[in-house]
């Protein structure tokens, strides 16, 4: 398979995970189930950055952070460097997350979730004024606990299209 398709893949998970990011619920549904929404952008990142940290770039990934923040509304660069940190975290670690337990692993995702949605919050109050809320717990749990199925999925393309 040709390096071009297998940089598609990649390039067009991130893209999926960006729509997936922006994507709004519809509106029979509650507004609470907002609230459970993963950080699908840090998991993403930290899936590739764990599983092909020579591939995925630092630039590369600051870009899709602060497309993310033009397609949010975020303050720009807000996302460009939580995903940085979450990709160098996924860097300097990748030799220990592949020994690690999934308890261990969900734990890792858990804390930088909570992280970048501190780091997130912080940034709102100091620009908007918005009051810290105690869901930036709930919405990292929920992320971490996406992180099972979801790096198995990523990880059955990354076999069936021989990424590496």
């Amino acid at each position: 398979m040709s390096t071009l398709i297998r940089g598609m893949v990649v390039l067009s998970s991130l893209l999926i995970g960006m729509l997936v990011t922006v994507g709004h619920l519809p509106r029979v549904v509650p507004d609470w189930i907002g609230l459970l929404r993963p950080e699908w952008m840090v998991l993403v990142c930290f899936f590739w950055a764990v599983e092909i940290p020579e591939r995925l770039g630092l630039v590369s990934v600051w870009l899709c952070g602060t497309l993310m923040d033009v397609l949010v509304g975020d303050a720009v660069g807000t996302n460009g460097a939580c995903l940085a940190a979450v990709s160098l975290t996924g860097w300097k670690l990748q030799a220990r997350v592949r020994l690690y337990s999934p308890f261990q692993e969900v734990a890792l995702v858990f804390a930088m979730a909570l992280g970048v949605l501190w780091i997130k919050a912080l940034i709102d109050n100091l620009l908007n004024g918005v009051a810290f809320t105690p869901y930036i717990v709930v919405n990292a749990v929920c992320t971490s606990l996406w992180w099972i199925p979801l790096s198995g999925v990523l990880g059955r393309v990354k076999t069936s299209f021989d990424i590496r």
